[in-house]
């Protein structure tokens, strides 16, 4: 069915989902803390999954309002494109540089700004089959720059979307369209689809803000998969071109991908993995111009060692070419450049009785901007009964300089900062995950932060140009939770919610004369319930309940808002939903960039969608 979700190795209908057990659900395969297929139930890390169904049901049109369903991630919307999401802090438009975002491999994360610009990160979020968000570093799998956090999207191979799909979205500020088609061809299977919306703007509320922000864009891929040498050999090939316009800054993003993984199964459960990508991203503002292209090749091998032993270890080699042009004061002094890194990792999962775990990694990455980093990690993992894991672990991860950091320059007002450093951060956390009953789920992690080298702005010989500096230090520490309780076979609550307090100051002497934007901006609380009805075979009803706390950084009050949703199956190919998205209010302030951005209102949405599959 094309409303279907998605278990390892099958998919299920809507029906199959709603009846599955607490812990069928906790053996959903996770794959972003060993880079190696385990049960969610049995990962020593806080990692929230979200499935294709919850996607589905919340009514999400785009990859970041997909994420406000994981309890672990700041998420706040700053216009009709824009979006600054991080986990664990650090998240305003300045400061939302510590999350790496993967989309099937591919790392979206740039390095001319540090950041990921997520209006040029198109999903089609009808092939998600789910979504890996990982609060706490993940430097030793993932390299450099995932600081704070994961985001991991994994979409469906092609043999699990064959025929056709067609979906179309209208709503008081938002309309869609979604065309797909999968088939095969001998032992290969293959998807197409054609993809466009279009957003209106978001509500000016600065009373001399003349602006709009209209948001729209198209985008086309495909996927193939196959098999070879008995199943032993599978291939995958994908790619996907994409143009989006907002009026914000007259902005054209425009950009491509092309990416190939072939995975052999070896004896003894071992496997070895190639992938290698191609990605271009160009983005034409009122202003200036920048084209960033990368080529990146990386291989794993898993393997098993004796009875106690779980390895996985591998390289990876990727290249940048970024050109910048400016028309403005604020520019490189040169336009193009070349960034390179190469890495190397290993982790060993030690099984050290039936019940206790430890895994010890390392990554050795060579930057050209920052040298070599080491990214160590120390994780134990504690089965103290069926159903019950305690887990711990110590970390370290590391943000290396982009563009910006080190050539960014304005004659007279900003120097480059060719000295500028890694950010660093040692983290420590403990958690918990289990069933309190069978019919309930829990997962409970503390963690504390000791952040050192970030970023500052400062005087150079007591006066102008400014200079970037690494004069920041502090510490960070919080809670995050989230529970699932099923009341019947048809009504599933859902609640979570994440608490943060920042200590951060300056270095002995230095100064910033930016005050502390690196720092971020970001609520000290945020709690979220959700309640998923299947009211009959054929009708849901679902309603969510957010609150955010008052992020006085940038005085952005604290708000709470309602989402609802109510379903309908007029057939097992034929879906017609009805959505509400912040209902309490018709607009609501999420966050902002005071130093160069107005601050723009999120409205309320009304939003119909039909699916039909064929």
């Amino acid at each position: 069915m094309l409303v279907a979700g998605t278990v390892p190795g099958a998919a299920q209908t809507v029906e199959d989902l709603s009846t599955l057990s607490i812990e069928e659900l906790g053996s959903v395969k996770v794959t972003s803390i060993s880079k190696r297929p385990e049960p969610l139930s049995d990962a020593a890390a806080a990692v929230y999954v979200i499935t294709a169904e919850d996607i589905r049901r919340s009514g999400a049109t785009s990859l970041p309002e997909a994420l406000r369903l994981a309890p672990n991630l700041e998420v706040a919307r700053l216009n009709s494109a824009g979006y600054s999401v991080s986990a664990r802090g650090f998240n305003s438009p300045e400061a939302a540089n510590k999350l790496l975002v993967l989309v099937d491999g591919r790392s979206v994360y740039s390095p001319v700004a540090s950041t990921v610009f997520w209006e040029a990160v198109n999903v089609p979020l009808a092939d998600v089959e789910r979504i890996e968000v990982v609060s706490g570093p993940g430097g030793t799998l993932w390299g450099a720059n995932a600081v704070n956090g994961v985001v991991n999207v994994i979409t469906r191979p092609a043999g699990a979307t064959q025929g056709g799909l067609v979906e179309l979205g209208y709503g008081t500020r938002e309309r869609t369209g979604t065309l797909r088609y999968g088939t095969r061809v001998g032992d290969t299977a293959l998807r197409g689809y054609i993809t466009g919306f279009d957003r209106g703007s978001s509500h000016a509320l600065a009373p001399d803000d003349r602006t709009t922000d209209d948001f729209g864009g198209s985008q086309a891929g495909f996927r193939f998969d196959g098999a070879g040498n008995g199943g032993a050999d599978r291939y995958t090939l994908q790619g996907d071109l994409y143009r989006n316009h907002t009026d914000w800054l007259d902005t054209t993003l425009r950009g491509g991908n092309l990416l190939g993984r072939w995975t052999r199964t070896l004896d003894a459960g071992s496997s070895l993995q190639v992938q290698a990508y191609y990605d271009r991203q160009d983005r034409d503002y009122l202003v200036a111009t920048d084209d960033l292209q990368t080529f990146d090749l990386q291989a794993q091998h898993n393997l098993t060692v004796g009875d106690r032993h779980q390895v996985v270890w591998g390289a990876q080699y990727r290249l940048w070419r970024s050109a910048f042009r400016s028309l403005v004061n604020f520019r490189f002094p040169d336009e193009q450049a070349t960034i390179s890194l190469g890495s190397l990792f290993a982790q060993d999962e030690i099984a050290l009785s039936p019940g206790l775990k430890l895994t010890l990694g390392m990554k050795a990455e060579y930057n050209s901007y920052s040298g070599l980093d080491l990214l160590p990690n120390l994780r134990l993992a504690w089965r103290v009964a069926d159903g019950h894991l305690l887990w711990t672990a110590v970390s370290r991860s590391v943000r290396t300089p982009s563009r910006v950091d080190r050539e960014l320059s304005a004659p007279g007002l900003l120097d480059p900062a060719p000295e500028f450093r890694s950010e660093r951060l040692t983290a420590y956390e403990l958690g918990y995950r289990g069933q309190p009953s069978a019919n309930s789920s829990l997962s409970l992690s503390g963690f504390y932060n000791v952040y050192d080298d970030l970023r500052t702005v400062n005087l150079t010989n007591g006066g102008l140009p400014l200079m970037l500096r690494n004069d920041m230090e502090g510490t960070t520490y919080g809670v995050e939770a989230w529970a699932r309780y099923s009341l019947t076979n048809w009504w599933t609550l859902h609640a979570g919610g994440n608490w943060l307090h920042k200590n951060l100051r300056l270095k002995p002497g230095a100064s910033d004369l930016s005050n502390f934007q690196a720092a971020g901006q970001d609520p000290a609380y945020q709690l979220q319930l959700r309640s998923q009805m299947t009211l009959t075979p054929e009708v849901e009803f679902d309603a969510t309940l957010r609150r955010v706390g008052r992020v006085a950084a940038s005085n952005v009050p604290a708000y709470t808002e309602a989402d609802l949703h109510v379903g309908w199956h007029v057939t097992p190919s034929v879906e017609l939903a009805l959505f509400g998205r912040n209902l309490l209010h018709a607009r609501h302030l999420e966050g902002y960039d005071p130093s160069n951005n107005p601050p723009r209102g999120i409205g309320r949405t009304i939003y119909t969608r039909l699916r039909v599959g064929f």
